[in-house]
């Protein structure tokens, strides 16, 4: 068996496995991938890589010589942070690395809500033909919830639609005053004047179930949420509710409180929804651009450079 020290990947990063291999030799960094967890030697492991997978202090304690865990994601709520901290082991993210895709799924999401596009595409199949009219993006009021770099892009692009941008985050960003958006002080004030709501916050203690009963019941009965951010962000039961009562014209749901949806979930039986498998980062582009700040991001920590590094 070798003696080399060890990376350990523990979940899918969809991109060709020869592909992280190659990054790995080509930034000089003399480790072996170990792709299961079956064959990893864990006194041998130095490096974690994971994207989503939940990993808490029972799962680290097994690998006594880690040093790295390396989220190939931009949030990093699955890893078990206290204990990363308690054992001086560094935890890495990659930011930025989808914000194009995020926002055009966004947009997308926002679009097929309006014009129902999932019911025209079913209809066609059935061999019919009748559609209700749909609603126009023109014109409409966008309020932007999270205006860091993805909530300002998606703002950018419904500018380009002709929308009018209000938004909504503990800190102001100069970026969005600069396209013209207008900051609201009450985020309930956001869920009353927009048309369409699209959430771009991270998942954190501060705003988890952030968007409940409060602020879906400020909503205007024709306005639309779309959330590409985080499904713990907003209270699904809630939302299911002012979905099932009509309270609200629809929602496009990229991300769910519980991932893969479960079979019985009441968002399922809804008319009013456009669903989407937790896909808005997953592009060709955004990936392999994850891969290769993940490398990038292994190679600073062994350069003592911070860039990426949350903890």
């Amino acid at each position: 068996m070798s003696q080399q020290k060890q990376i350990l990947i523990i979940d899918d990063l969809i991109t060709p496995k020869q592909d992280f291999e190659n990054s790995v030799k080509n930034s000089n960094l003399d480790y072996d991938v170990i792709w299961q967890e079956q064959e990893a030697t864990p006194d041998k492991v130095e490096i974690i890589v994971t994207v989503l997978k939940k990993i808490g202090k029972e799962f680290l304690e097994n690998y006594p010589n880690l040093k790295i865990i390396a989220v190939a994601f931009t949030g990093y709520d699955s890893v078990d942070m206290e204990y990363c901290r308690e054992q001086d082991i560094a935890v890495y993210n990659v930011p930025k690395y989808s914000t194009n895709s995020v926002v055009e799924l966004t947009i997308a999401l926002t679009i097929a809500v309006l014009r129902e596009i999932t019911k025209g595409n079913t209809i066609i199949h059935n061999e019919k033909w009748s559609l209700n009219p749909g609603i126009e993006l023109f014109g409409k009021t966008v309020g932007i919830v999270g205006t860091g770099e993805i909530g300002v892009a998606t703002a950018n692009i419904f500018k380009a639609f002709g929308c009018k941008l209000i938004g909504w985050s503990r800190s102001e960003n100069d970026a969005f005053k600069d396209i013209g958006g207008i900051y609201v002080t009450e985020k309930t004030d956001l869920f009353a004047s927009a048309d369409i709501v699209s959430v771009h916050l991270p998942l954190n203690k501060n705003t988890k179930g952030m968007i409940a009963e409060n602020e879906l019941s400020a909503m205007k009965k024709t306005s639309i949420l779309v959330n590409t951010a985080r499904g713990a962000i907003i209270n699904e039961t809630d939302l299911i509710v002012a979905l099932e009562q009509n309270r609200i014209a629809g929602a496009g749901l990229d991300v769910f409180a519980e991932e893969p949806i479960n079979s019985d979930n009441r968002l399922l039986k809804l008319d009013n929804v456009v669903l989407t498998p937790h896909v808005a980062y997953k592009t060709e582009e955004a990936l392999n651009r994850r891969m290769e700040v993940t490398v990038k991001n292994i190679s600073n920590f062994f350069q003592n450079k911070r860039n990426n590094r949350v903890d």
